[in-house]
């Protein structure tokens, strides 16, 4: 079987946790006996070669995407990337199936393949489908419930450079790719539940992106020669969380204990504002995906402060595959995760203070860490996120052998 993979953007330009999971699938493709390739588009300027691999997966990026958001969010379309797509799909062996990791500035290529009658599934990430800003948060900061078929866009968060009309335009084209696809899949209940609800009779499987568990140890107790070790793993951006964590951090200033911030930070201000936190504060770049588990070995407890609702948080996950209680944002899957299995604290997202009183109480009472890790759930295992796929590719075949 012939498997193409459609990703917003990848590896080495960047390496999220969509990325991961979009490259551990394709492995695992590859493990099964079958062929897998990964079809992405450059934000900076591409790579000299449009054709090369990671981990041994082949990898094509078809160029550099175009500077107009509206292009890149769905609103307009790019008859030139579409080109590009037909001409790449034109230059390989016909492919059996194709997997839209995330469609974001690859509408086209998605448009493309529905054309062209390859079966495809797609995985909801997040909320780019339903939502041009993704994160279902309007431009006011409140929640969003949905696009109500972009009336709620026009409502409450038009762009100047769009006509009344493209809410709604963007979301018949948008959900037509969900409708037109032979399997969608998404990465938790909250985000499954939100795609159903705005796109009625669309059936959503859920599957959990895996981790793979034979990269961690057994958790190991900290010992008396480290001081109790806040972390927190991934971007390290506003809508993140990483101000409000940084700033309770440094109002709490729990005697004994710090803060380690691990992960890209592309926003100078916030870096800086970070920096000034103090010694118990640090921001320490990124770390590639094999030193997550040792990266991780060495918090205490996991912060997942995001200001924007989580569809997933492999970060989160990883952290339960490391033994790591959290303390989380109350929005998201994040909130939901953790109140349900009772292994860490809910907190107000935005509420600097709220989230000093919980690092303070976990400095102050580290016995609660303990209670916390009793209750840890035993995550997804990337093979089993693999098998499940697995399933849904053979069907996806199977349509297009009777096709």
């Amino acid at each position: 079987m012939r498997i193409l993979y459609i990703v917003h953007q990848f590896m080495p330009e960047f390496a999220g946790g969509t990325e991961q999971v979009t490259l551990n699938l394709a492995k695992a493709a590859q493990r099964d006996g079958h062929y897998a390739e990964i079809l992405s588009i450059a934000v900076g300027p591409p790579p000299a070669k449009a054709d090369y691999t990671v981990d041994g997966v082949p990898v094509h990026v078809i160029g550099q995407a175009v500077g107009d958001a509206l292009v890149q969010l769905g609103y307009r379309r790019d008859a030139q990337l579409a080109r590009r797509v037909e001409g790449y799909l034109d230059s390989r062996p016909a492919f059996d199936v194709a997997h839209v990791m995330h469609a974001f500035r690859l509408v086209e290529a998605v448009e493309v393949v529905a054309q062209r009658r390859i079966p495809y599934a797609v995985t909801l990430t997040d909320f780019f489908t339903l939502c041009h800003r993704i994160n279902l948060v309007r431009v006011d900061g409140e929640l969003c419930p949905g696009p109500e078929r972009g009336a709620a866009c026009a409502a409450y968060c038009a762009i100047p450079e769009s006509d009344a009309d493209a809410y709604a335009l963007r979301y018949e084209r948008l959900t037509g790719l969900l409708k037109q696809a032979s399997a969608v899949v998404a990465v938790s209940d909250y985000v499954a539940e939100r795609a159903r609800e705005q796109v009625r009779g669309l059936k959503v499987l859920v599957i959990g992106n895996g981790v793979d568990l034979l990269r961690f140890g057994p958790p190991k107790p900290r010992t008396g020669d480290r001081p109790l070790t806040f972390g927190y793993l991934g971007t390290v951006s506003e809508a993140k969380g990483a101000r409000v964590l940084s700033e309770a951090f440094a109002r709490a200033a729990p005697a004994g204990a710090v803060l380690r911030m691990v992960g890209p930070c592309y926003e100078p201000e916030l870096a800086e504002q970070i920096a000034m936190a103090g010694g118990q504060v640090t921001l320490e770049g990124a770390v590639a995906p094999e030193r997550v588990p040792e990266t991780l070995a060495g918090f205490d407890v996991l912060c997942v402060p995001s200001q924007v609702p989580e569809s997933f948080s492999l970060a989160l996950h990883e952290g339960f595959a490391a033994g790591l209680p959290a303390l989380v944002s109350d929005i998201g899957n994040v909130a939901a995760g953790v109140a349900r299995h009772g292994c860490g604290q809910v907190v107000p997202a935005s509420s600097v203070g709220a989230w000093a009183e919980a690092i303070a109480e976990v400095a102050a009472r580290p016995e609660l860490l303990d209670a916390w890790r009793q209750a840890l759930p035993l995550p997804l295992r990337s093979e089993e996120e693999a098998f499940f796929y697995s399933q849904i590719y053979r069907g996806l075949a199977r349509l297009r052998a009777a096709a």
